[in-house]
C-alpha cells in the first residue's frame, strides 16, 4: 500500500474504486481466475457502498482482494497492487471514512489523565511517533531511566499503536501489544490515559454564514494569530459546538479549572486556547460563534502557562454584601462589556497585566470591542 493514502473519504473511495474496476476490465478478467475474483470483489464493494450506504460489518469482512493483490501483482504491477490493497483496507474500515471530498486531516493524540492532561501530540499522516519516557518523541511523566511505551502511526483513516517491549498497552479497553484507534478512541499506557481525535472531523449542522461583524473580527484577529500571540477563552457552557471545535483542533488548550474537582465541570468550563497560525480553528470559532457570546480573544506575548495562571486569579471574586466568593464570568463578552465600563484604574491594571488587549463582541450589535490598558 502507498505511504500516503488517497482514500481518506467516501468520495475518494468511490473514485479509486472506479479506477480499479476500469483497470481490472482492461486486463480482461475472462483470461484469468485471479482477475475474475478481483473483479467480483470490486463489484461487491461498489454494490454495498452505492447511494450512500455503509456496508455492514459482515460485508466489510468478506473481501481479501488486498492479499490477492500483494501475492499476484506486487512485483509485476506495483501501482495496481497498491490500489487494490488500499481499497481492501479502507473497505474494511469504510464506517470510519467521512463523507464528502478527500481532506488530508491530522491526527491528535491527547493526554487525558494526570498532571499533563490536555497536552496534544499532532500526527501527520504516514509519520510514526513514539510516546513515553526518556527518549520518546512525546514524553509523558518523564523518567530518565525509562523508555518509549508505544509507537503510533496515523494513516489518514485510523491510528495504529504498537507497544514497545517490555511495556503493554490497552486500546479501547482491550489489553495487548497492538491496536487501532478511530476518532474518539482511547488507550492507556503506563499510568496515562490518552484519547485520539481527528482534526476538524465533525462538520457543522448546516451551512455557516458569517456576519459582517464576524468577518471584521476575523480580519482584526488574524494578524495576532499569525504572530503567535493570540489566545481565546472559550465558554463551553455557551455551546457544545464550541468545545467540540477545541477538541478537534491542533491548538493547545486547557480548562481554567484545576484538579479532579475541575474535571467534573469539563462540559461547562472556560477553556484557554492558544491559536496556531497553521490551524483553521480561529476562523471556525469566529465564523460560527461571533455574536453568540462563545468567549473572548486575548492578545499577549506571554507563554500559555503564564496566561492561564493570570486568568485563573479572576475566576472567583468577592462582592460587597455577599458572604461567599462568587464565580466571575469575565470570559462572557456581555459580562466583560459591563466590567470594562465600570472598573477602577487599579482593577484595569491588575486585570490586563501582561495582556496587550482583549477583543470581544459588543452586546446587542456584535460589533468589535477592544479592552486594553
Amino acid at each position: 500500500m502507498a505511504d500516503l493514502m488517497r482514500i481518506v473519504s467516501r468520495d475518494a473511495f468511490a473514485e479509486v474504486l472506479g479506477e480499479a474496476r476500469a483497470r481490472t476490465q482492461a486486463l480482461d478478467p475472462s483470461q484469468s481466475p485471479t482477475l475474475r475474483r478481483i473483479a467480483e470483489q470490486l463489484d461487491f464493494m461498489a454494490r454495498t457502498t452505492a447511494r450512500g450506504r455503509v456496508p455492514h460489518e459482515e460485508d466489510r469482512a468478506r473481501t481479501d482482494v488486498g492479499l490477492v493483490a500483494a501475492r499476484e501483482f506486487e512485483q509485476s504491477d506495483r501501482a495496481y497492487a497498491d490500489q487494490l490493497q488500499e481499497l481492501d483496507y479502507t473497505f474494511q474500515r469504510y464506517h470510519l471514512l467521512p463523507p464528502g471530498p478527500p481532506v488530508r486531516r491530522r491526527g491528535i493524540l491527547q493526554v487525558w489523565s494526570g498532571r499533563e492532561t490536555y497536552r496534544k501530540l499532532i500526527l501527520d499522516p504516514g509519520v510514526p511517533r513514539t510516546v513515553g519516557d526518556a527518549q520518546a518523541d512525546f514524553i509523558v511523566d518523564d523518567d530518565p531511566t525509562g523508555s518509549p511505551h508505544f509507537q503510533i502511526l496515523w494513516d489518514g483513516v485510523c491510528a495504529h499503536v504498537q507497544a514497545v517491549e517490555p511495556h503493554r498497552i490497552s486500546v479501547n479497553g482491550q489489553p495487548g501489544w497492538y491496536g487501532e484507534l478511530a476518532h474518539r478512541g482511547w488507550m492507556t499506557a503506563g499510568r496515562t490515559t490518552f484519547r485520539f481525535i481527528v482534526e476538524d472531523r465533525t462538520p457543522p449542522d448546516g451551512p455557516v454564514r458569517p456576519s459582517d461583524a464576524a468577518r471584521a473580527a476575523l480580519a482584526e484577529l488574524a494578524p495576532s494569530a499569525e504572530s503567535g500571540t493570540l489566545y481565546a477563552i472559550v465558554d463551553a457552557a455557551r455551546s457544545d459546538r464550541a468545545l467540540l471545535l477545541l477538541e478537534e483542533s491542533i491548538d493547545p488548550y486547557a480548562s481554567l479549572y484545576d484538579g479532579e474537582r475541575g474535571r467534573a465541570y469539563d462540559d461547562v468550563a472556560p477553556y484557554l486556547v492558544h491559536l496556531r497560525a497553521d490551524s483553521g480553528l480561529l476562523q471556525r470559532l469566529v465564523h460560527e460563534g461571533w455574536g453568540d457570546a462563545w468567549g473572548i480573544y486575548v492578545v499577549s506575548a506571554a507563554e500559555f502557562a503564564a496566561v492561564r495562571r493570570h486568568f485563573r486569579q479572576f475566576l472567583m471574586v468577592e462582592a460587597e454584601g455577599e458572604p461567599h466568593r462568587l464565580f466571575f464570568r469575565f470570559y462572557d463578552p456581555r459580562v466583560l462589556h459591563a466590567f470594562a465600563a465600570n472598573i477602577t484604574p487599579e482593577q484595569r491594571g491588575a486585570f490586563l497585566e501582561s495582556i496587550d488587549r482583549i477583543v470581544f463582541e459588543r452586546p446587542e450589535s456584535a460589533a468589535l470591542q477592544t479592552f486594553s490598558g
